[in-house]
């Protein structure tokens, strides 16, 4: 056997050489594999896709894919920031937890196993929510994917081959009417597309855009190619944080959190209507007026012409009798005392819709007016819905933009039969009976009107005929490069809604939008005017700074010009 040498690892002047270890840096050492991610992270596929679903960590495509093309890679600090988590003890236990349940299930003690099942350990992802959401705008932001996907839920039936439980599908459903009810409470709805693939919605709250999308009123099928886990695991979080969400809003408004919810409503299919929602310190008085129990009671236009009939006959009779006698005077200073006390209650209405303009615009003056429009777009009309058309978006679109809704069934708060009833959503003719003093449209009708904040005419949307085109009012003409032509008449139509609301002509509207146009012309072509000249100064080598010092030597000049010019017509 050879001895290594005396000599090993020292050089020719007999000084000795440490070797230089190389520290591997770069992708090697800041990637890693799904695969080295599961064993250091001792965890299934399954719970570390939940886990990274939860925590909100994806995938990462490095430059160069140091283990193979067809490997997942993460980052180490990602997988560093999941080993600290604590639900890996909670997926550990629930594992182990399974076992037990399996085992107790192959030797049919089923009372072991319905006693293992009530006891199963349960977790929560409320330190999740905060944990990715900071503040509340940051949750706000980021809240079209949670709407979007509890309203899906909301619609599907239960599967149990599936694995889609009922308990999932009723919170989707209650969490999903809740922010419904709030955005009708404040008037925050500002857009309604209908689609093949649904309708889509965009509410404004705090000033930040939420857009979100939902299923039709129609019967759902289950596809085979959707993982329903993957969509079961965001939904377990997105319903934590929709409930976040759905308290702190009820919460600014002085709302009462979880809302009344009228059972009864509910299981006949009320949606929406079903969920009840006021001040704190006014629910008791709601409920003894029969609201929550969807007694009938007829419109404000209604009890407006009976009191109106009734003081006209008191005073017939007065006149016709030479006197007032004490019950008569008693009758009227009742009458009195309730006109105070509806006056009182258009004071709070409009204190209450100034509170909810403020919260969803804030301080923009333009947003502010859009907001107060979109308010009162059908205030004083009532709706009767037709029970051919989705009842469930005609109320929410309708009551966000301050109008009234009935329908035929149980919860209706007026009758079909009430005289106030001003407008008629159907989806079929209906020959033989229409009423004169009714207007009868195409639901279509109601989202135009929501989306252009005017009071389209009814007549081309009257049922049995074709309506007119339904534009998207998520799409802008000026990136299109397109108007259509109904755009261009819906366009003047609000020029003179406009008009009428500021007490102008239309004249003068037009040629203020005239002016804004030809004044974005002008500076267009300004802009290549200016450009042209840049080009010229290039050519002839005039440098930059001189150009500039030029072009502002040229408008102080042109500026003292102006103002002789404006002093010599003083002048004269």
């Amino acid at each position: 056997m050879v001895k290594p040498s005396k000599t090993a690892g020292k050089a020719k002047g007999g000084k000795n050489v440490k070797k230089q270890l190389k520290v591997k840096g770069g992708i090697a050492s800041r990637y890693t594999t799904r695969n080295q991610a599961l064993n250091r992270l001792q965890l299934k596929l399954a719970d570390f896709r939940r886990l990274c679903i939860l925590k909100g960590i994806h995938p990462r495509e490095p430059k160069k894919k140091f283990k193979g093309q067809h490997k997942t890679y993460y980052h180490v600090k990602d997988i560093n920031f999941l080993a600290h988590e604590p639900l890996l003890e909670k997926f550990r236990d629930l594992r182990s937890y399974e076992r037990k349940i399996k085992r107790a299930r192959a030797k049919k003690a089923y009372h072991a196993v319905d006693r293992l099942e009530e006891k199963k350990p349960k977790y929560g992802l409320d330190h999740l929510v905060k944990e990715r959401y900071p503040t509340f705008l940051d949750a706000l932001r980021d809240l079209d994917d949670p709407l979007t996907l509890a309203h899906l839920f909301a619609v599907l039936p239960a599967d149990k081959r599936h694995g889609i439980p009922a308990e999932v599908l009723l919170e989707s459903r209650k969490l999903s009417l809740e922010f419904q009810s709030y955005v009708t409470k404040v008037h925050a709805l500002r857009k309604v597309f209908i689609s093949v693939k649904g309708i889509y919605y965009q509410a404004v709250i705090h000033g930040q855009e939420i857009t979100w999308l939902t299923p039709h009123a129609l019967a759902q099928t289950l596809p085979e190619d959707v993982d329903y886990r993957v969509m079961l695991t965001f939904l377990d979080f997105y319903t934590s944080m929709l409930g976040f969400v759905n308290y702190k809003l009820y919460f600014d408004q002085g709302l009462r959190y979880p809302p009344v919810l009228d059972t009864r409503l509910e299981d006949a299919a009320g949606g929406i209507v079903a969920v009840i929602h006021d001040l704190a310190d006014r629910m008791e008085t709601d409920k003894e007026q029969g609201y929550a129990g969807g007694a009938k009671k007829k419109s404000a236009q209604a009890k407006l012409t009976e009191s109106r009939l009734a003081t006209l006959g008191d005073k017939l009779a007065q006149i016709g009798d030479g006197e007032v006698d004490e019950e008569a005077e008693a009758e009227a200073a009742l009458r009195a005392e309730r006109s105070d006390g509806e006056d009182d209650e258009e004071v709070e209405e409009e204190d209450e819709l100034e509170r909810a303009i403020s919260l969803s615009a804030g301080g923009d003056p333009t947003a502010r007016e859009d907001a107060k429009l979109c308010a009162t777009l059908f205030k004083g009309m009532v709706f009767f819905i037709q029970r051919e058309c989705p009842r469930d978006m005609m109320v929410f679109i309708i009551r966000s933009f301050g109008g009234e809704v009935c329908w035929e069934g149980e919860g209706s708060p007026y009758d079909e039969s009430d005289g106030g009833v001003t407008h008629h959503v159907c989806d079929r003719p209906m020959e033989g009976k229409m009423l004169a003093q009714r207007e009868y449209v195409v639901p279509q009708w109601v989202c135009d009107c929501a989306n252009w904040r005017i009071l389209i005419p009814c007549a081309d949307y009257k049922p049995g005929i074709v309506p007119p085109p339904h534009l998207s009012p998520f799409v802008s003409k000026d990136d299109e490069g397109y108007t259509p032509d109904y755009q261009a008449t819906l366009e003047k139509l609000q020029m003179q809604a406009k008009a009428a609301r500021e007490g102008r002509s239309l004249a003068d509207v037009s040629g203020d939008a005239g002016a804004r146009m030809l004044t974005a012309e002008e500076e267009a072509e300004e802009e290549e005017r200016e450009y042209a000249r840049d080009l010229q100064r290039e050519a002839k080598g005039i440098p930059y700074s001189r150009a500039l010092q030029e072009g502002r030597d040229h408008t102080a000049d042109s500026e003292e010009e102006e103002d002789d010019d404006e002093e010599e017509g003083s002048e004269e």
